[in-house]
């Protein structure tokens, strides 16, 4: 049996367990007839022409499938320097008792599953409405096998006092996990999130999907860490629509992985909106990062700004594409893009890509990329300072990659991830 068939064969016995009534019995079935027609895609596909990931997934994986296992409090990174309600979800289902909820008035977090059965009102405005806008093969995939996940509502005019703390635990290599993230924040309202992704067996795999809404005038603020995903192949998507006067902020993580596609897709509809999109990827060994951003601007007077840095080493592959769509009403657009990244190794490489598409005549846009090595002279005045020469590398790889890290607002997520990349660069300063 092919995946493919296995993949037919699965959501037929799906069908079976969920009622025709039930608020996502439409929503699937849909999902899956677009999956259908999509498909796994091949390096054939335009927007999978560098990252394979076809090949990648085990014909034997089960997209239904659960691993369930007993896990001790330390078992895993709690963060536990970080003040937040952390949701605990093991292979894509929330776990109560390794959660910590801070209640907070007008702050309502919990099991995706619980609220899409007993919220209709919400599931029916929000769920699933803006992956379809997209003909994304893993959105649909996940659309279609939902089970669990986390659900953030901050209702209008509430600053929420604690960041949410959303942390992904895998150790399932049989299964192709579909993980997913509801994330609603009404008008005038503020939250910082935290989305965190651990594997702890040897190899896991997972397709994971974000909604975020950012209602007018509201502010969130997205911090995605992949700090612990050695020998993870995982897709990720982040859906993003943001409101007038509103601003996201989406700083993405990747210091570990077999195979990371990260597919981060905003749609400025609201005038004065704002979105900021920062990267940081380190790939070493035979690793793949792969980074794929659309900013939608429908509407004047909005900004945009991506910037992404990466570092390669090893055999590893690095891959940014980067687009910027200006559509023919949004006059006075602002959108920025820089890609920048350093190889360590002649067998390191990257494939950028960066692209403008402009249908308006009244607006401020640029982009660049930028792939080297690191400057020869400004490691030989180190090493004049008495630097070994390992150091010197590493010091100018910290310095590089820093400006990103710099960028979170969280001042302990700050610092953790500041001693990481020291871990990864053995600076001990």
């Amino acid at each position: 049996m092919s995946f493919a068939d296995k993949i037919n064969s699965e959501f037929e016995l799906a069908e079976k367990n969920i009622s025709s009534e039930h608020i996502l019995a439409h929503i699937r079935k849909d999902a899956f007839t677009s999956f259908q027609k999509l498909g796994i895609p091949s390096n054939r596909h335009e927007e999978w022409r560098y990252t394979n990931i076809k090949t990648q997934l085990p014909e034997s994986l089960s997209i239904t499938g659960h691993t369930t296992w007993n896990l001790a409090k330390d078992g895993f990174n709690s963060f536990a320097g970080i003040k937040a309600t952390k949701l605990v979800f093991l292979n894509g289902v929330l776990n109560t008792g390794l959660s910590t909820i801070i209640e907070e008035t007008g702050v309502t977090v919990g099991s995706l599953k619980e609220h899409l059965s007993h919220n209709k009102g919400l599931t029916e405005k929000y769920f699933g409405k803006l992956v379809k806008k997209y003909e994304d093969h893993f959105s649909m995939l996940n659309t279609a096998f939902v089970n669990d996940g986390a659900f953030v509502h901050v209702k209008k005019g509430v600053t929420a006092k604690q960041p949410i703390f959303i942390i992904n635990l895998y150790n399932s290599p049989e299964n192709f996990t579909q993980s997913r993230n509801l994330i609603i924040v009404e008008d005038s309202s503020k939250l910082d999130v935290i989305v965190d992704f651990q594997n702890l067996g040897f190899s896991s795999y997972y397709n994971h999907v974000s909604e975020c809404f950012v209602g007018n005038n509201a502010d969130l603020n997205v911090t995605k860490l992949q700090t612990a995903t050695q020998h993870t192949t995982a897709v990720h998507t982040l859906e993003a629509e943001v409101e007038r006067d509103a601003k996201f902020t989406c700083t993405t993580i990747s210091l570990e992985a077999k195979l990371i596609r990260n597919t981060t897709n905003v749609r400025l509809s609201g005038e004065n909106s704002e979105a900021r999109l920062n990267g940081l990827y380190y790939g070493t060994g035979t690793s793949l990062i792969d980074n794929h951003i659309l900013v939608d601007h429908l509407v004047p007077n909005c900004q945009s700004n991506q910037l992404y840095k990466g570092i390669l080493d090893e055999e590893a592959t690095g891959v940014f594409n980067g687009k910027i769509f200006v559509k023919q009403d949004a006059q006075k657009t602002n959108a920025f893009q820089s890609s920048k990244a350093i190889l360590l190794s002649d067998e390191a490489s990257i494939n950028s890509k960066p692209q403008l598409e402009i249908f308006a005549d009244d607006v401020k846009c640029s982009h660049g990329a930028a792939i080297g090595q690191l400057s020869q002279d400004e490691v030989f005045y180190l090493r004049t300072r008495g630097i070994h020469e390992a150091d010197a590398k590493s010091i100018l790889t910290y310095a590089f990659a820093s400006q990103i890290i710099n960028t979170i607002t969280i001042e302990a997520l700050k610092v953790y991830l500041d001693n990481k990349l020291k871990e990864r660069l053995h600076l001990d300063f």
